[in-house]
């Protein structure tokens, strides 16, 4: 088992009760129409999603024909993932795993690692990530990955924002380092006033920190030299990647 690292409190305890108001299924739907138009599968190609969360991606890929096995090292979003699965009438394989053990070896044809999923590691253990999904794929076989672009988040982060979850407010306090360029939120439920309080109380929920990647930092991590071919992008839908782009995706072709 690999060691635990510095935001998995957060994803097991935290993450489930908030995750959908940050992940909408109708973008999953436009992000695989594209990524699946990008890699250009055959019916029935094997794809591999990983982490998957709650399978909104999964769940898209199935409905499309593809064989597909989620990861992901949360029973409680792999549940959610497989009722999901079921009420749209799909089968995705669902696998409870770290995504730092994955032992595929040659069985994808298209692997995806989405919404800022590479970073909660040390840059050591991501790297060995990234290697992971190279040896998942076949030969000819395309990885996408997509994370927060790192030279937007310095420039536009801000100290705070606001959410509403499940008729409850969302607070999450962010924090940027520069020098080791890690990104810390804590995320707090926000209580009604009562009595004379004039601020609402709140409650800590979580805790989270990620290393965000500059694209020539992500590109170097990937080692472009393994790969065929590699594009960067700014978005899941093909936007040409800049500084001001919130999205950072490269998809590389083995």
């Amino acid at each position: 088992m690999p060691p635990v690292f510095q935001s998995e409190r957060f994803f097991r305890e935290a993450w489930p009760q908030i995750s959908r108001a940050f992940e909408s299924p109708t973008d999953a739907a436009s992000d695989v129409q594209w990524i699946t138009g990008l890699a250009a599968l055959e019916p029935g190609a094997r794809v591999l999603d990983a982490p998957c969360g709650f399978g909104r991606h999964s769940i898209e890929l199935a409905r499309l024909g593809y064989e597909v096995a989620g990861v992901d090292f949360s029973e409680t979003e792999l549940e959610r993932a497989r009722a999901a699965a079921r009420e749209a009438g799909v089968s995705p394989t669902f696998l409870c795993q770290d995504i730092r053990d994955m032992e595929f070896a040659g069985e994808f044809d298209l692997a995806v690692n989405l919404f800022s999923s590479i970073g909660y590691f040390s840059d050591d253990e991501d790297r060995m990530v990234l290697d992971r999904f190279w040896r998942a794929l076949k030969p000819g076989g395309m990885f996408v990955v997509d994370t927060r672009n790192r030279d937007q988040v310095v420039r536009s982060l801000p100290p705070e924002e606001r959410r509403r979850v499940n008729g409850w407010t969302l607070r999450i306090e962010h924090e940027f380092d520069p020098a080791t360029s890690r990104w810390r939120a804590r995320w707090f439920r926000l209580k009604r006033a009562s009595g004379k309080a004039k601020e609402s109380a709140q409650e800590l929920i979580g805790e989270s920190e990620i290393r965000l990647y500059s694209a020539h930092e992500l590109s170097g991590m990937l080692r472009p030299e393994r790969w065929a071919r590699v594009e960067l992008y700014g978005g899941l839908d093909g936007t040409p990647f800049s500084l001001d782009a919130p999205r950072l995706v490269l998809a590389a072709w083995k």
